[in-house]
């Protein structure tokens, strides 16, 4: 071992500036400066420069004082063993002026009875149950044809909340440019396996900290549908349309939102727990669908977004959909480019470079953790700087899966066939 570590110590002695940037330019170029520097940035900004307006702090103050109805969107499809406890954390949330509306999609597990229960231990909730599956879409929007507050938050029904995450997220609609506004995700069953674990630092750095830095710049390109919430009188039927069917209504409503000239924001502090994928086939089919939407959303269907003659044409969205298009598939398709090229032409130092790379990636991932760590205040994440090792290589494989989903929707519109929706749905869908 030590031989292996000399040999290694010395491979880097021997490289000159040009060829050590030659070797590690993925590096250098992209990660460090987009996923490092930034994330220095925004701790200090969020530290020392980032402070409450007085607008800020009325509106905080209405919002605690003359509380506005708030509509509380939960779909749900056989989710009999978490949609209570989603109902019992929005029951105790700090901000009580709730209206919850549950939307069963026509669940065969014991949903319908958990609906019936829940109603006789809270009065208050509405309950609507559709016939039969048509889809997560159609369950929000028939929501929506209910809702009667203010703002709407919509909210998966295996999630659940800090106390303050209501207000938390309410909170950023004092500015009248908002119209919507992304909540915090973090895994619940972060501790189940490896995996999970895994996964719970992946969403502290890309949502956590990615989607502040997202935020700052105003080119954030999702709203979780999660945890999410807009202004009703945007997002009802006769303004945006509700949810389009199909994969991807997420980020497609985040889109139209953008295209009616609203800012979309990031609620640091309105935290909510879901649950992530615990085998690696279910998260790489998972991760496939969100990549695949990525092609159909910003490639395809909202192609107009780039053009200069477009009414839709407004210089943030395109910094925020080459944004997404850049880190996400053009990216993606380079890191599997690089350890070919790093293959091809170092094939006798490959197994030294990779543990340089990974060196050079957990060196910063330990100080990205201590950043997420200090501006989330959950001092228990810094247990998880142990399993930092088996970090990179957990992004490698999701981008190589990345790119496949990139692929797959590029050459076959795999979107069209994804079961996220029931089959009469996608047979109508349009094919972008």
């Amino acid at each position: 071992m030590a031989e292996f570590v000399g040999d290694i110590v010395g491979f880097i002695r021997a490289q000159s500036l040009e060829s050590f940037v030659r070797i590690f330019w993925l590096f250098i170029f992209t990660d460090l400066p987009r996923y490092f520097l930034m994330d220095i940035y925004i701790f200090v900004h969020e530290f020392w420069f980032k402070k409450p307006t007085q607008e800020q702090n009325n509106f905080v103050a209405y919002l605690r004082n003359s509380p506005p109805l708030v509509s509380v969107i939960i779909p749900t499809l056989n989710e009999a063993d978490t949609l209570r406890w989603t109902i019992r954390s929005l029951e105790e949330q700090s901000y009580k002026n709730l209206q919850l509306i549950v939307v069963d999609d026509g669940s065969t597990d014991g949903t319908a009875q958990l609906c019936s229960n829940l109603k006789a231990i809270y009065p208050n909730i509405k309950i609507y149950r559709m016939a039969e599956r048509s889809g997560k879409a159609a369950a929000l929007n028939c929501g929506l044809q209910f809702a009667e507050g203010e703002f709407v938050v919509f909210v998966d029904s295996d999630t659940t909340f800090d106390r303050d995450a209501i207000i938390n997220i309410l909170t950023p609609f004092y500015d009248p440019q908002v119209g919507g506004i992304s909540g915090n995700l973090l895994p619940r069953n972060g501790s189940q396996n490896l995996l999970t674990t895994l996964q719970h630092i992946e969403y502290l750095f890309v949502i956590s900290i990615g989607r502040r830095v997202r935020g700052r710049f105003n080119i954030l390109p999702i709203i979780s549908g999660a945890f999410g919430a807009f202004r009703s009188n945007l997002v009802n039927s006769e303004r945006l349309g509700g949810h389009e069917p199909g994969p991807g209504n997420d980020s497609d409503m985040t889109i139209r939102l953008r295209k009616l000239g609203y800012r979309i924001v990031f609620a640091p502090n309105a935290y909510c727990l879901t649950n992530v994928p615990s085998s690696l086939y279910n998260l790489l089919k998972q991760r496939a669908r969100w990549d695949r939407n990525i092609i159909k959303n910003r490639i395809r269907k909202h192609k107009d977004v780039y053009n200069p003659f477009s009414k839709n044409f407004r210089s943030r969205d395109v910094l925020s959909f080459i944004d997404t298009t850049f880190f996400h598939v053009v990216l993606g398709m380079v890191t599997v480019l690089y350890i070919l090229d790093i293959a091809i032409a170092y094939p006798e130092f490959l197994v030294f470079v990779l543990i340089i790379n990974l060196g050079l990636y957990l060196i910063a991932e330990i100080i990205e953790l201590f950043i997420a760590v200090g501006l989330s205040k959950r001092w228990d994440d810094l247990g998880l700087v142990i399993f930092l090792p088996l970090f990179n290589p957990f992004k490698i494989l999701l981008k190589f899966n990345r790119v496949l989903a990139y692929f797959q929707e590029l050459t076959f519109r795999s979107s069209n066939r994804d079961p996220f929706s029931p089959a009469k749905v996608r047979s109508n869908l349009i094919r972008w």
